[in-house]
């Protein structure tokens, strides 16, 4: 499969040399990674505030406060001479307080991509953000254990299983951009077309389908007459994440293949993976935003949850 990805992608030093920018596209670039700098200022004080805001609503003793899902572990008991399960509850998490987490995280990984920029611009002008993956690692992997509470799943080892699976569907992501980028310079070196070869993203898609199945056969075991007492907001977080957790594979199938307004339009820079990289923020700001809020939200609300 030919592609337009990184404009044949990443120049070796002697063949940049070569094809120097223009004047007008070096004035271009530095105008677009000045505008990053501002964007990821931007996200992360919009990040933070809202994770701000968030923790002090969660524990500030309303609704939201009492919002509580227990965390427990099944071991065996062997006491009787056979194998019994044995359930051992560990506390209770205060959820709309830990939801917060994963918008912290996100102002955290904004500010880091700050403080260095420089190495951030050039591995984007590569083909490769590595702060992304690491980051989304983290906070999607958190989103969706806390989403996989809500139906049920309160087993400590399958909440590590969950987030360790989601994980790896992001470092695949990594590892995609990386294949793509050392096969990008030996077709520059070959003066051949690149293929991208699609193996780690094909693997991510399959790790990311893992926790949601968990979350579905939750949510079919639940049954039908009881799926209505589910109270709203938790539909509501479901449909939206599962919408917005699929836009982000889209992404990065557009950026990869260089398609519309993701193909390189400039010689000598990743203009199209750069325009990606800004999707991939608006995306990362709205998925939290909305979580976020849907669950201050709705905890403030008359529900189950809360015996109101």
């Amino acid at each position: 499969m030919e592609t337009s990805v990184l404009n044949v992608a990443r120049l070796t030093p002697e063949w940049a040399a070569q094809k120097p920018l223009e004047t007008s596209e070096s004035t271009q670039r530095d105008t677009a990674l000045r505008s990053l700098w501002r964007w990821n200022a931007a996200c992360a004080i919009a990040h933070g505030i809202q994770a701000v805001v968030a923790l002090a609503l969660g524990l500030a003793g309303g609704r939201a406060s009492k919002f509580k899902l227990p965390l427990s572990t099944s071991f065996l008991d062997w006491t009787d001479g056979y194998p019994k399960q044995q359930l051992q509850n560990h506390g209770d998490l205060p959820f709309a307080a830990v939801t917060s987490g994963f918008s912290f995280l996100s102002a955290a990984a904004h500010i880091i991509i700050l403080l260095y920029f420089d190495r951030y611009t050039e591995d984007l002008k590569r083909g490769i953000n590595r702060f992304r993956w690491f980051e989304y690692a983290l906070s999607s992997s958190l989103m969706i254990a806390l989403i996989a509470m809500l139906f049920g799943v309160y087993d400590v080892m399958t909440l590590v299983g969950i987030m360790s699976v989601n994980a790896c569907m992001n470092l695949f992501g990594l590892v995609q951009e990386e294949l793509t980028v050392v096969r990008a310079e030996l077709a520059v070196l070959s003066r051949e077309p690149l293929r991208v070869d699609w193996t780690p993203f094909l693997c991510g898609c399959f790790a990311g389908v893992v926790p949601w199945a968990i979350i579905l056969a939750s949510i079919l075991g639940i049954g039908p007459s009881q799926l209505g007492n589910v109270p709203g907001f938790v539909w509501a977080l479901v449909i939206i994440y599962f919408a917005m957790f699929n836009c982000f594979a889209i992404n990065m199938f557009l950026q990869l293949r260089g398609l519309g307004w993701w193909r390189n339009k400039s010689r000598g820079w990743n203009d199209g993976y750069i325009f990606g990289e800004k999707v991939y923020q608006i995306l990362s700001l709205a998925a939290k935003s909305l979580l976020l809020w849907l669950v201050i939200g709705g905890t403030n609300q008359p529900n189950a949850y809360t015996q109101a």
